[in-house]
């Protein structure tokens, strides 16, 4: 079962076409990698599917359905609650880890303590980070070291129960020890989630990709 459907994406930046004709569907529960050089149009793929490009000074053609339903008819509010991201730098809020993973609960409506302390423990549970963190939840999360505050920024996507995860090279600034940990946690991951990964490590796609489009120059190469 699909649970995305591209057809003939096409995204620009003012007059420079960054995506173009581009059609695939990415399966619902399966970890989709995109692949592809520098510049081919991996992120911007990424950032179209949950409506940021806008908010980046993009615009796209084509047609995108979440749940054969189309992508711009969702408010974009629902639309990052449904489909979460995860960027190539960690970003996590400048205070502390217990208030980033409950920043987007109580955004959304969620002001109950012991349902916002469940949700703190089951996503840093569920992003192999609790035992590390459990006794340090008012430190500042930037104190963190790197990997830890990836497996954070990951937990803090799964704060409001995506559907989708879109990470952009969640690995490209880890050592071999901690991208380890992030891809036996993906793969953990797509019994609950559909994951869409961009990566430069064509190894790693193998290692945890169940399908893999390559991207060039902005077309569609191959997708297997």
């Amino acid at each position: 079962m699909d649970i995305i459907k591209i057809k003939d994406l096409s995204v620009s930046y003012g007059d420079k076409k960054v995506l173009k004709n581009l059609s695939m569907n990415i399966e619902k529960n399966k970890i989709t990698a995109i692949i592809g050089p520098s510049g081919c149009g991996k992120s911007t793929l990424l950032s179209t599917l949950n409506l940021m490009i806008e908010e980046n000074g993009g615009s796209f053609e084509g047609d995108i359905l979440f749940k054969d339903k189309d992508i711009r008819s969702y408010k974009k509010d629902d639309i990052r609650r449904m489909i979460g991201m995860v960027f190539q730098k960690p970003t996590p809020f400048p205070f502390s880890i217990y208030k980033n993973l409950t920043y987007a609960p109580i955004y959304y409506g969620i002001k109950d303590k012991k349902e916002l302390n469940s949700i703190v423990e089951n996503t840093l549970q569920k992003a192999g980070l609790f035992e590390e963190v459990k006794n340090d939840l008012n430190m500042k999360a930037t104190k963190l070291s790197g990997g830890q505050q990836q497996r954070l920024c990951i937990a803090r996507a799964l704060t409001v129960g995506p559907e989708v995860l879109l990470l952009d090279e969640p690995c490209s600034a880890l050592d071999a020890k901690n991208t380890e940990k992030i891809e036996e946690m993906l793969l953990k991951f797509s019994k609950d989630y559909t994951i869409v990964i961009v990566t430069h490590n064509l190894d790693q796609a193998k290692r945890i990709a169940d399908h893999t489009a390559s991207i060039l120059d902005g077309e569609l190469v191959e997708y297997k």
